[in-house]
């Protein structure tokens, strides 16, 4: 699952570094902005065939890849 986050995000982002640093802050380096988060969202619903509502996320999730991890499996679970 990390893994096809991992490529999601690269796809929409074209941060080919976040292989090899997977713990970066997605929002403070500008990896991550309104377009891409808002597609971001779209790719994960489609891909774990999950409903995220973003008002009742926390911030913080979408700050690095194992945040985004965490809520797709929690999600998942529900």
């Amino acid at each position: 699952m990390k893994d096809k986050i991992i490529d999601i995000i690269i796809k929409l982002t074209e941060y080919e570094d976040l292989r090899n640093n997977p713990n970066v802050n997605l929002i403070e380096e500008d990896i991550l902005d309104s377009l891409a988060f808002i597609e971001l969202i779209s790719e994960l619903e489609n891909e774990f065939d999950i409903e995220i509502q973003p008002t009742q996320i926390p911030n913080d999730t979408w700050n690095n890849v194992d945040n985004i991890v965490k809520m797709v499996k929690n999600n998942i679970d529900k």
